[in-house]
């Protein structure tokens, strides 16, 4: 190569993990558009979302489906184009690959064999929707919530619990029935963004329960992100004293003692061997 010479972006047998525009084709880096060109190779979830993007910005390198549904049979086929030394591109439909989109398993498999994987980065949606909420660090990234069953009783359990912030996707049907699932855990402040980067960009700070007062129809890309919960305050110091009290007063009213024990500390949360302890202690 000469002097004058364009720079190549792109190396033979290396896949390449670029991420894509979430909306406005104005984010998308001279870098990334560089390396779809030149590679071999485009692997897409959709070709045709992708050829979209191609057709835009007149890029005729091949592109090839890669996703969910044919991961295992396209697997074997990908690493041999590597191996043989082409250069492979992989990219989602928006954002970047592999955050509940296609190709982990791709790049696992590359390891696997010590090949070589190098990113383009892009933008995120779930970080873009982040950088606006303005909740602290640090955070959880959920993915996508299961649609039924136990898989979604278990995982909306585990973001209710977690003490992070919580990052979701969801689509637009399902939006308010997960907003509904997620006030079991109460009341928490929340964040949605909603066609992020386009022109009908929408960004809602509000709570849970203020956001499922009014039922609305959701729309476009949606991500959710959930503060962490409330810190718990520290429990107020047990008054043993007016425990005692109590326990008498109904011993005076005729209940018998280890009934009264049990009827306090029932309701007082305490231990009845404790209470009990302290009553015949006096």
């Amino acid at each position: 190569m000469d002097a004058l010479s364009p720079p190549r972006w792109v190396e033979p047998g290396v896949l390449y993990v670029v991420g894509t525009p979430i909306g406005n084709l104005s984010d998308w880096s001279p870098r990334a558009e560089a390396v779809l060109r030149e590679a071999d190779l485009i692997l897409c979830e959709d070709t045709r979302v992708t050829g979209l993007l191609c057709h835009q910005y007149h890029i005729k390198t091949p592109r090839l489906s890669f996703h969910a549904h044919n991961t295992r049979m396209r697997l074997p086929q990908v690493l041999k184009r590597l191996e043989e030394g082409a250069a492979v591109a992989l990219v989602s439909d928006r954002g970047m690959p592999t955050l509940s989109d296609p190709g982990q398993e791709l790049i696992d498999a590359i390891w696997q064999e010590s090949g070589k994987v190098t990113v383009i980065p892009g933008p995120s949606a779930a970080i873009t929707a982040y950088a606006a909420s303005g909740f602290e660090a640090p955070f959880t990234f959920w993915g996508f919530v299961p649609r039924s069953g136990a898989a979604r009783s278990v995982r909306l359990g585990e973001i209710i619990e977690s003490p992070y912030a919580g990052i979701l996707y969801e689509a637009p049907h399902h939006m308010q029935r997960t907003l509904e699932d997620l006030k079991m855990g109460g009341d928490r402040p929340i964040f949605l963004a909603r066609e992020m980067t386009k022109r009908y960009e929408e960004f809602i700070r509000t709570t849970l329960f203020q956001i499922t007062e009014t039922p609305r129809e959701w729309r476009g890309e949606i991500v959710l992100v959930i503060d962490k919960p409330p810190k718990k305050s520290d429990p107020e110091p047990l008054n043993w004293e007016d425990l005692d009290r109590q326990v008498r007063e109904l011993v005076a009213h005729g209940m018998h003692q280890k009934e009264a024990i049990r009827r306090i500390a029932s309701e007082s949360s305490v231990s009845k061997r404790e209470l009990y302890q302290y009553v015949v202690s006096k």
